[in-house]
């Protein structure tokens, strides 16, 4: 992800989210859309990587653990739940 212009603090939350259940979009703007593109993903409950990752450290996570175990189906449910997610 740090290909595709996220800082490793970015890329840390969003696979963290992944493995929490969520789903990730990312766009690379290479024709000067961005602004366009940042109003489309805005409006869909996106999630700020920087408030997001303070959430998490606040239950003791730090970065994320590529050999963390999945989430299991009651695990995401109360991660969706408290970010109301879908």
């Amino acid at each position: 992800m740090t290909d595709a212009g996220h800082t490793d603090e970015e890329a840390h939350v969003y696979s963290e989210g992944v493995r929490r259940g969520g789903s990730l979009v990312s766009v690379k703007d290479d024709d000067g859309d961005a602004d366009r593109i940042e109003q489309v993903l805005n409006g869909r409950r996106g999630v700020d990587a920087s408030t997001r990752g303070d959430a998490y450290r606040k239950s003791g996570w730090d970065r994320f653990n590529p050999d963390a175990q999945p989430m299991s189906r009651d695990e995401i449910a109360r991660e969706r739940q408290m970010y109301r997610i879908y």
